[in-house]
């Protein structure tokens, strides 16, 4: 099957077909068992590293991720209910090693994310964390200045504030609620979690302790990996010192919430 990526809302008969195909999945009256479903996935965050990941990951000779970054077909429901399930298998069908995709989509719902567990239930997940205030820039500026090819001198207060109450775009930087949802569904020891300070910091330790996770050569050379590569990096424009205050003040709570697990984000994220 091609591999056919649909953005377009479908036709009513055939989201019912698919809907449905859905949920004789989760009833048992399909089976999965020649189906193919990767052996980890990278559920985000959104501009944390995610495509730096997903780069060095496709370097290591015992992995296999898609040729395409983000297949998005659980986050999207023009994808999961225009699409069969076995649209999102073909990119895994007859791949060798450890499978896995790196899509940012750790804020679904906590329905798609049982659905995930029920097709997958030994999955591995990924979760970088970036603090939230300058993953909602970087998120601004790649939506407003390079999406709308816009200058970064014309944009208003009014541009960036309205982006930023896109609900969205905050629940991608809501961890405390994230780490809730998953964490009903699938055991702390097939997720890891990790911190985009550490990626900057070093990349080589962050890359390992993955690797290690996966259970696949941790000891590998990486000379002729991109570690120190910035890859898909938003246009680099400093938050003015008002908007990062408003940016703030919005995931406080959330923040501090974090904090109570990871002490650590007081000191790298100054909040």
């Amino acid at each position: 099957m091609s591999h056919i990526l649909i953005e377009k809302p479908l036709n009513l008969s055939r989201r019912a077909v698919y809907r449905l195909e859905k949920w004789m999945y989760t009833q048992n009256w399909l089976s999965t068992s020649q189906l193919s479903f990767p052996d980890f996935m990278c559920i985000g965050s959104q501009k944390a590293g995610t495509t730096w990941l997903y780069e060095n990951l496709r370097c290591h000779t015992q992995l296999f991720l898609p040729a395409r970054k983000e297949l998005n077909y659980f986050s999207s429901k023009y994808r999961f209910y225009g699409l069969p399930l076995k649209a999102y298998s073909d990119y895994f069908d007859g791949a060798e090693g450890v499978k896995g995709e790196v899509t940012p989509c750790a804020n679904i719902s906590i329905k798609r994310i049982r659905f995930i567990k029920k097709m997958m239930p030994s999955l591995k997940l990924i979760l970088i964390m970036r603090n939230p205030v300058d993953r909602m820039w970087a998120a601004a500026l790649m939506y407003l200045v390079r999406a709308r090819g816009r200058s970064f001198e014309s944009l208003t207060d009014d541009d960036f504030i309205k982006l930023f109450s896109n609900k969205d775009l905050y629940d991608r930087g809501d961890y405390p609620r994230i780490l809730s949802n998953w964490r009903k569904v699938f055991p702390s020891e097939q997720i890891h979690l990790c911190f985009y300070d550490n990626l900057v910091n070093d990349p080589e330790s962050f890359l390992r302790s993955i690797l290690q996770f996966l259970n696949v050569d941790a000891t590998i050379d990486l000379s002729n990996f991109p570690l120190t590569s910035k890859i898909n990096k938003s246009p680099d424009f400093e938050i003015p010192a008002h908007l990062k205050t408003y940016l703030t003040n919005m995931y406080r709570d959330s923040m501090m919430t974090l904090e109570k697990e990871f002490p650590q984000i007081s000191k790298q994220w100054k909040y």
